[in-house]
C-alpha cells in the first residue's frame, strides 16, 4: 500500500535515468507552459484596464500555476503513484531494514538499464515517503527472482551460459524491476503523452458508452 503523502511534507530532489523521449516530452511541456503562463498574465493586465500591472499578472499566474500548468516533478509523481497502485507493486509489502534503506540509495547496483532505448538523468523533486515506498515495492518484488537466479548460479552474466542458462536468465532478470525501471514504466504508462499518441504498455481504456 502506498504511504498517504500529507500536502506539508518536504520534498527531497531524486534523480532517475528516463527514456531520452520522455525527457524530450517534459522540455516542451515546460516551454509551452512558459509560453502560456506570459500570455495569460498579458491578457489578464490587459484586461483589467490599468488595474492589474503585470508584475501583479505574473504574480496572480505563478499562484495559479499548481492548477493550471503542473510541474514536471507533479507529472512524475502522479506517474510514479499509479504505477505503484497497480497489482504487481500494491503490497502490502514488509519494511525495509536499516540495511536495505541504505542499499537502496547506491548507485549502480541492479541489471543494468533493462530498457531498449536511450536514457538520460534527469532530476525531480518528490515527497520523500513515495520514493520509500517505491524503494520498498521495487526491493520486495524483486527478492524471489533474485534468490532464483543466485540459486542457479546466474546472477552475474558470463559469456559462457549455454543457451537454455541464457534464456532462463534473461526471464529472471525481467522480473528483476529497479526503482528506475519502475519510474519509466510509470511514465511509459501514466506520462504525458501527445493526445493522438497511446503509450504501448498503457493499461487499457474503458469501452465508451454510446449516447445515442
Amino acid at each position: 500500500m502506498i504511504e498517504k503523502i500529507e500536502m506539508a511534507e518536504d520534498r527531497r530532489t531524486y534523480s532517475f535515468a528516463i527514456d531520452v523521449q520522455h525527457a524530450s516530452r517534459f522540455t516542451a511541456i515546460r516551454r509551452k507552459q512558459r509560453r502560456e503562463m506570459a500570455e495569460w498574465a498579458h491578457e489578464l493586465a490587459y484586461n483589467s484596464k490599468g488595474k492589474i500591472t503585470r508584475a501583479e499578472a505574473r504574480l496572480e499566474a505563478r499562484r495559479r500555476r499548481p492548477e493550471l500548468w503542473p510541474t514536471l516533478d507533479e507529472y512524475v509523481e502522479r506517474a510514479v503513484r499509479k504505477r505503484l497502485a497497480e497489482e504487481d507493486l500494491a503490497g502490502p509489502w514488509e519494511p525495509l531494514t536499516v540495511a536495505e534503506t541504505e542499499a537502496a540509495t547506491l548507485s549502480g547496483r541492479g541489471f543494468g538499464k533493462h530498457y531498449p532505448g536511450h536514457l538520460i538523468t534527469r532530476a525531480y523533486d518528490l515527497p520523500p515517503s513515495l520514493v520509500r515506498a517505491l524503494r520498498t515495492a521495487a526491493i520486495r518484488v524483486s527478492e524471489e527472482p533474485l534468490a532464483e537466479l543466485d540459486e542457479l548460479g546466474l546472477l552475474y552474466n558470463s559469456l559462457n551460459y549455454t543457451i537454455e542458462e541464457q534464456e532462463q536468465r534473461t526471464e529472471l532478470v525481467e522480473r528483476v524491476l529497479s526503482a528506475p525501471r519502475i519510474v519509466r514504466q510509470a511514465l511509459e504508462r501514466y506520462g504525458p503523452w501527445p493526445p493522438d499518441e497511446r503509450p504501448p504498455s498503457a493499461p487499457p481504456e474503458a469501452p465508451k458508452h454510446s449516447t445515442e
